[in-house]
């Protein structure tokens, strides 16, 4: 990245195109734990991906960079992402202990989550566990 302030995501980006090659090849689940208990488990479907944050812990590992970028920042590069994903054909699904909260790309169906993302790749399916989802990352930050 050039500027710090601004992510600059594009189809032509490596990090983007590993990323479209790593959600297009496996299918099976990834389960990873920390200290014995389940953090984080990984679906890997046919051209969808199920991520399951389990235990906030799996943020502590997670290297914030200098500068903390807003929530305009990080809707846009969701933006960015999610028109990606939905290009290739595949969607990110975002849960929590189980419960879904949030959908990026083909399969997401926005209504009300349309006006506060301005996307039609991004769809918000529960208020609640994107909230408790943002409690578990503030509280990991904060340790």
């Amino acid at each position: 990245m050039s500027d710090k302030s601004e992510l600059n995501i594009n189809e032509d980006d490596p990090a983007v195109n590993n990323l479209v090659r790593l959600l297009k090849l496996p299918k099976g689940k990834i389960n990873i734990q920390i200290d014995n208990k389940p953090s984080l488990s990984l679906d890997f479907r046919q051209d969808k991906l199920l991520v399951d944050v389990k235990d906030s812990s799996i943020f502590e590992m997670i290297e914030e960079e200098e500068n903390d970028q807003g929530l305009f920042e990080k809707i846009k590069a969701a933006k960015k992402v999610a028109q990606i994903l939905d290009n290739n054909n595949l969607t990110i699904s975002i849960l929590r202990k189980g419960k879904k909260a949030i959908s990026l790309g083909k399969e997401a169906n926005p209504t009300l989550s349309k006006l506060l993302t301005r996307s039609n790749d991004i769809q918000i399916d529960s208020v609640r566990q994107v909230a408790k989802l943002g409690k578990d990352m503030k509280k990991a930050e904060n340790e």
